[in-house]
């Protein structure tokens, strides 16, 4: 006890510890792979990541293309910097996420210390320790930390506990106020939840009977400033967020007066506060006993029952937010506040059907934060009352090795597409897209026969599936007949995934594939015209498209027509090629500035 005493006595050797202990734990996930998004994202070279584009990150041009919901340009820079580093070797962008978790921890501690100290608790040492380390080994962070592409809720919260903790500085000295300001830009700029924090802060000073300071009128309208220019610069490409909002509540009102046809034709505006409580009592649940883990929730609860169980939750906590103002219980309030505050903008993600799924564990990362808080609150405030002092450490170990052994656990699912998929396909059975991703992860494993089965489970008529959904199955399924090189089979798959939905530019390409092959094969003319009208049909779908343009280029150079060849191999290097393209499109564009006259082998 005494060793563990000196540790929690200095600030520097907690931080240490900390960093370690984090660390440690989410090491395992060094060795995982790229998994779902990353692997569209970051190493197919759907998306360009270059130095001379980050500018371009922050700042988009505003004659882009609209319909993207997603303005993170800090995300987007770290994985340039990782680009850079590591080339496209997992092991360094997994490095940076545990690196990005584990300074986190260390902001998160010193922000508890210092909320605690204005609070005038005696244990902030402990407290704010033990807060910091359930924080570290929380298992429903495994998600953010383990996946790469959940980098934005780790980057987004090691921001705003950096952002708290100078605005609390700057109560003493106005210069923090800047650091603050930096702060929460970066912080907007990793994810969109952090536009919480005024919120955050306006509460903490409220309940610090700081709220009326004159120097606040001046923070507050710098926080305001720059929720402004935030949103300025993501609607010169993105969907504004005020715009959007309307649309979207339209949107969900129609989908909700239909989603539950057994409940006496409830209007849609009940269904919408249905959602709304209900998504709060998901995430509770998962904060609270973090051990039922699904990357891929399809559905939010509608039962009445489930309603009236969120409803009595949630009284309870206002019930308990109201008795601890009463009797001056600060941080009870600040941690109940802070976990519903961080959730709000994820309950809207279900009840305005933003994204792909109506929650999410890694939306947890930021909101986890107050629970932690409170618990290392109580549990250090109990532990002084001599009779309840033995329960208080005995209830604090056993957390911390049921949250470390479920932490580490739960990395392996993360390993790689085909484990994730597999357990996914089974905790979610009823949705399409798990079966859709497990499907494409078997094939890419070269199990194409399982491949072939999955694929066609996501697309049997039991699996209520958009038309979008429908397509990009089709397609996959089509590019594994490709793959065994079936181009009959093939094509019948393209052609559906087109008929599933006319819009999808991608089955364009492939449909263009097919006919080059075709036109290659049976050195066809006609093949090659065909060929050349689907894949100008995928660019017209999208932004850029650097296989569309490169198979132009060489349908172009087979024809003789080399100066629209080269054009076209300029534009597809232009868009972004993965690597092992690169050399051939650039061969290519060397022809017409009097370079090789032969097509490239």
């Amino acid at each position: 006890m005494e060793l563990i005493s000196k540790l929690i006595g200095s600030r520097l050797l907690s931080a240490i510890f900390l960093f370690l202990v984090s660390f440690t734990l989410f090491s395992p996930s060094l060795q995982n792979d790229f998994v779902w998004d990353d692997v569209e994202v970051i190493t197919k070279g759907n998306v360009t990541f270059d130095a001379p584009s980050i500018i371009r990150a922050i700042v988009p041009e505003s004659n882009k293309n609209k319909e993207a919901r997603y303005y993170r340009p800090a995300f987007y820079t770290s994985v340039v910097i990782d680009k850079e580093l590591w080339g496209l070797s997992p092991f360094g962008f997994h490095l940076a996420n545990i690196v990005f978790h584990s300074v986190s921890v260390i902001l998160f501690y010193f922000m508890v210390l210092l909320i605690l100290k204005e609070a005038g608790f005696d244990r902030k040492e402990g407290a704010a320790f033990l807060s910091a380390l359930l924080f570290a080994l929380h298992p429903m962070h495994v998600e953010s930390v383990s996946w790469v592409a959940g980098r934005t809720d780790v980057l987004c919260a090691l921001f705003l506990f950096l952002s708290v903790i100078s605005h609390i500085l700057s109560w003493r000295k106005q210069v923090f106020l800047v650091v603050a300001g930096l702060s929460f830009s970066l912080a907007l700029f990793s994810k969109e939840v952090a536009v919480v924090f005024p919120l955050l802060v306006l509460v903490l000073d409220l309940l610090n009977k700081r709220l009326f300071k004159r120097g606040n009128l001046i923070k507050y309208a710098v926080y305001t400033g720059i929720i402004v220019v935030y949103l300025y610069l993501r609607g010169r490409a993105f969907v504004y967020i005020p715009g959007m909002s309307e649309e979207i509540l339209d949107e969900g009102a129609k989908k909700a007066a239909t989603a539950n046809q057994n409940i006496s034709q409830l209007p849609g505006y009940i269904e919408f506060v249905k959602v709304f409580f209900n998504s709060y009592l998901i995430y509770l649940n998962k904060l609270i006993f973090p051990f039922d883990f699904n990357a891929f929730i399809t559905r939010v609860p509608r039962e009445i029952a489930y309603f009236i169980s969120s409803a009595v939750l949630l009284i309870a906590l206002f019930i308990i937010s109201v008795v601890s103002i009463r009797k001056k219980e600060n941080m009870t309030v600040f941690g109940i506040l802070w976990v519903l505050i961080t959730l709000g903008p994820s309950v809207l993600v279900a009840v305005f059907s933003i994204a792909s799924t109506p929650a999410a564990e890694r939306y947890l990362y930021i909101p986890s934060a107050g629970f932690c808080l409170l618990l290392g609150y109580w549990i250090v405030r109990a532990g002084k009352v001599a009779r309840l002092r033995k329960v208080a450490r005995g209830a604090g170990l056993v957390l911390i090795i049921i949250y470390a052994v479920f932490a580490y656990q739960r990395q392996g699912v993360w390993k790689n597409d085909l484990e994730l998929w597999r357990d996914t396909s089974l905790k979610s059975p009823g949705h399409p897209l798990p079966h859709a991703n497990y499907g494409l992860a078997l094939s890419n494993w070269g199990r194409d026969d399982e491949a072939v089965w999955e694929f066609q489970i996501a697309l049997s008529e039991e699996m209520n599936d958009s038309p979008r959904g429908k397509a990009v199955t089709a397609n996959n399924l089509g590019l594994v007949y490709l793959e065994r090189e079936e181009y009959r089979e093939a094509e019948k798959w393209f052609v559906k995934a087109r008929e599933y939905d006319p819009h999808y530019g991608r089955t364009y390409y492939h449909l263009g594939l097919i006919y080059y092959i075709k036109g290659e094969l049976a050195n066809s003319a006609e093949s090659f015209r065909e060929a050349e009208l689907h894949l100008r049909k995928a660019l017209g779908y999208y932004y850029s498209y650097g296989k569309a343009n490169l198979l132009l280029a060489k349908i172009y150079l087979r024809r003789g027509e080399k100066k629209k060849a080269a054009e076209e191999a300029r534009a597809a290097i232009k868009s972004g090629l993965p690597e092992h393209l690169l050399g051939e499109a650039r061969e290519i564009a060397e022809i017409d500035n009097g370079g090789s006259n032969q097509e490239p082998q």
